[in-house]
């Protein structure tokens, strides 16, 4: 009996593929004005291998995929290289990545890795 058990107790703790609740907020901002727009907060249920899309400054669209939910973390990516949090605050603008992850019940932040105006997207588990 006790040779059962084990296998399914290691199994147990292996993963979890969600759903998971995201809460994204994606904000323009530019450089060039006091005001700024207001941001826009969506929240979605997803699973691994899901994804949602947000537009960036430009027109263009950004496809952001839950590539691994555990009970630690969510792992995402991105379509487009994307600046992340630098190690002193701000966006670390020398070096663009398409991997992010964010603790769970956490959030991470990233954004168009520009210096005049961009989009920031800050994702929160809620």
């Amino acid at each position: 009996m006790l040779l059962t058990v084990l296998p399914l107790l290691a199994l147990a703790g292996c993963g979890d593929d969600g759903p998971v609740r995201l809460e994204v907020s994606v904000q323009d901002w530019t450089g060039w004005s006091e005001e700024q727009p207001e941001p826009v907060v969506t929240t979605h249920e997803l699973s691994e291998g899901d994804a949602f899309t947000v537009e960036v400054i430009g027109d263009d669209e950004v496809v952001v995929t839950v590539v691994q939910v555990d009970g630690g973390e969510v792992a995402l990516e991105t379509s487009a290289p994307m600046a992340g949090e630098g190690d002193g605050g701000g966006s670390d603008l020398l070096h663009p990545r398409t991997e992010f992850s964010l603790d769970r019940g956490g959030s991470v932040s990233f954004g168009t890795p520009t210096l005049d105006g961009g989009t920031t997207v800050s994702v929160a588990e809620r």
